[in-house]
């Protein structure tokens, strides 16, 4: 198992290796800065954003965005899923919003947050309507994958509705969403800065994304990209630290 994880490290920093050789390789073959940065300029562009006064205020209204728009979407997700689970008028009612929501293209989402809401919200609508569908299933499957032989071996020994949903449903459904916390996270914070960019508000990375590009400053652009690969790691391994806690305390 050791040498397993060793294998993949190793295999890991080959491939990370073997994409800068690639960029090198690339802005040297292309030799134009607006087209393809060099690696040097694409890092005195990170030191030069991050040394800027409200570079944290940047940062810290898109993390707020994402998050207020993923804990909006996590409780509705659980709070209706359970709903549709328990009736069914709310599962049929669920069933064609869920199919539009995630058939509709990202774009025209964004054209209707822009027109519905001012650019501070329209980033988190963004990200609730796209998250909020995978949330919402997961909840519900989680429910309706509980072995019905538990749950009938619960009733015979009539266990009372509260103690079957809070030691057999609950703790399902959480397992579910587990799997798929990282990936629902990740989809949340790169909608909110797509709807940052259309929507402009003051402090956002997607507006400073949009500024790099007006004034074709690709290395500004990549900068940023690479801003936010570390912000969105920092996430997965927060997401990762609190799943390994809520299991260490349940063990």
């Amino acid at each position: 198992m050791k040498s397993f994880i060793l294998k993949n490290r190793r295999l890991s920093i080959i491939s990370k290796g073997l994409i800068i050789v690639i960029w090198i390789l690339l802005s040297r073959i292309i030799d134009n800065e607006v087209i393809f940065p060099t690696i040097s300029s694409t890092f005195h562009n990170i030191i030069d954003i991050i040394s800027r006064p409200n570079f944290l205020l940047i940062i810290g209204y898109s993390i707020i965005r994402t998050v207020i728009g993923f804990a909006v979407s996590l409780f509705l997700g659980i709070i209706v899923g359970i709903l549709s689970s328990l009736y069914k008028i709310i599962y049929y009612l669920m069933t064609p919003i869920i199919d539009f929501l995630t058939s509709v293209p990202t774009m025209a989402i964004i054209i209707l947050a822009l027109i519905w809401l001012n650019n501070e919200f329209a980033p988190m609508f963004v990200g609730f309507i796209m998250v909020f569908p995978i949330l919402y299933e997961t909840v519900l499957k989680g429910i309706l994958n509980v072995d019905n032989n538990i749950i009938e071996m619960a009733r015979i020994y009539k266990v009372d509705k509260i103690t079957i949903i809070k030691d057999i449903y609950i703790p399902n459904i959480f397992i579910n969403l587990s799997y798929i916390f990282s990936s629902a996270m990740g989809i949340n914070f790169k909608m909110v800065i797509a709807g940052e960019v259309l929507s402009q508000p003051k402090y956002a990375i997607g507006s400073s994304l949009q500024l790099q590009k007006m004034y074709l400053n690709t290395s500004g652009v990549f900068a940023w990209i690479i801003i936010i690969l570390l912000i969105a790691k920092i996430f997965e391994y927060i997401l990762e630290g609190i799943k390994y806690l809520c299991m260490k305390l349940r063990t």
